[in-house]
């Protein structure tokens, strides 16, 4: 029953997408070249090096938050054993 419901899933996903607008499309890109290429002086090859570390860093965070969430849960359980088995 997984496998069917995995393959179910993939099919719905090819199947379920927009056309994209070419003219909207052009329009994005022409403004893009104007802002980043005429008016900040960047490369193409610069943008691709922002935008990659940009697509990179997010993945990055998240594992960098789970695993400072992580390390700090052991130390938490220990503290409240701690207090609950001494006596005041």
């Amino acid at each position: 029953m997984g496998g069917t419901t995995f393959v179910a899933i993939l099919a719905s996903i090819g199947r379920h997408h927009g056309e994209a607008d070419p003219t909207l499309l052009q329009w994005i890109m022409a403004a893009l070249s104007h802002i980043l290429l005429g008016k900040l002086g960047f490369t193409e090859l610069t943008v691709v090096i922002i935008i990659g570390i940009i697509i990179l860093a997010m993945p990055a965070m998240i594992v960098i938050a789970y695993l400072a969430s992580t390390r700090r849960a052991p130390s938490r359980q220990v503290e409240t054993t701690e207090r609950l088995s001494s006596p005041e």
